[in-house]
């Protein structure tokens, strides 16, 4: 049986934080034959018999399988892909709450998990002895606590709670104070899961900062998970694409939107009877190069503004140049509207049909793409 190695950091470069050798992690979907064969296993484990954890038994199926790749220090990846992906169960085989039925998981230095915070939380003591309590559970003595206590706090903003029963937090009250705590383990690792939907958006915004802080100045590696497609653009400079649990993609963020976006319609257009998906979904094994030259937004304010308030009717003008290297049928446009700090996607406008009827030919040419909100 292959085992979780993630305490043998001499099996890859040092340089390498973390890394999956064709991981994989089966479940069964019956409870009373999971539990049976759970009981099976651990006998077989305690008697010292081999057998084969990568054969299917019934009603067993992978959540993920086959996946390999490498994290290096300082580096983020991030893990995009529909519900039902594997993206969590890829987490926790990271984490060490799983251990993989088919390949090996390496880590290389301290994992920091933000994928359940507060879990650890008793709801009759209060902040200030949930951080001492949480931080033990994390790895952390007294002594590092004590000196970590006020930034905790501070950045929690909890200063008139702290004395507080936890149990009368709010969620995202919680989910503060546990992210605080184990942001200031510093771990070599950080593993991120949808954890930053809570707080308003000054917390959100020391989040992202101090996130980027440790990778950045403390060569803090960090894979995170995610629907937001704002916090993979601001965090991650390569990205994975599971689809059913396994991998589509890896590589840079934007072609890995790309494949993401793909994919969804793909699902969504088997999902359409009489539609086949390959007649609307074109592959590109160049990109083509595209330049904005001009854009524009009108609406019910008089020219001179340089506002827009809502509720009203928004036109968005697009020049785009553009140089091809192959025909491209019935080109559409789209535009996402981002917050100011480039995090999360306010609106998204696409063109009412085809920016240009016909195909646009091979060569440099103009688009003049015009589309209402």
């Amino acid at each position: 049986m292959k085992k979780f190695d993630g305490t043998d950091q001499n099996m890859i470069d040092q340089e390498i934080a973390l890394s999956l050798q064709q991981a994989g992690k089966k479940f069964c979907r019956n409870l009373k034959r999971s539990l049976y064969y759970s009981f099976l296993d651990v006998s077989r484990i305690f008697a010292g018999v081999r057998f084969d954890t990568e054969q299917l038994r019934k009603d067993e199926f992978w959540a993920v399988s086959n996946l390999s790749f490498e994290v290096r220090k300082g580096e983020s990846l991030g893990v995009i892909g529909a519900n039902g992906s594997g993206k969590s169960t890829l987490l926790r085989l990271l984490s060490g709450i799983y251990t993989p039925d088919q390949g090996r998981v390496i880590t290389n230095g301290k994992v920091g998990s933000l994928i359940t915070l507060g879990a650890g939380f008793h709801p009759h003591f209060t902040g200030r002895e949930n951080i001492f309590f949480n931080g033990t559970l994390l790895g952390l003595s007294k002594k590092e606590l004590e000196e970590r206590y006020d930034d905790i706090v501070r950045f929690a903003d909890l200063d008139e709670f702290i004395e507080s029963p936890v149990s009368t937090y709010s969620t995202g009250m919680r989910m503060r104070l546990g992210f605080a705590i184990a942001i200031h383990t510093n771990p070599d690792i950080l593993l991120i899961d949808e954890i930053l939907a809570v707080g308003d958006v000054n917390f959100i915004k020391s989040s992202y900062d101090r996130i980027e802080n440790l990778m950045t100045e403390q060569g803090v590696s960090a894979v995170v998970v995610s629907h937001n497609i704002g916090m993979i653009q601001r965090l991650c400079q390569k990205t994975l694409v599971l689809d059913k649990g396994k991998m589509v993609f890896l590589g840079d963020t934007l072609e890995a939107l790309s494949k993401y976006y793909e994919l969804s319609l793909k699902h969504k257009l088997d999902l359409e009877p009489g539609r086949p998906p390959d007649k609307f979904i074109h592959h590109h094994d160049c990109p083509m190069q595209v330049c904005i030259e001009d854009f524009s937004v009108s609406g019910n304010a008089s020219e001179d503004s340089q506002e827009i308030t809502a509720p009203c009717s928004v036109r968005f003008q697009t020049r785009i140049r553009n140089t091809l290297d192959r025909p491209v049928e019935l080109p559409t446009v789209s535009i996402l509207i981002l917050d100011p700090g480039m995090i999360d996607l306010i609106a998204s406008v696409q063109s009412h049909g085809p920016a240009c009827e016909g195909v646009v030919i091979p060569g440099k040419g103009e688009l003049l793409v015009e589309c209402e909100a």
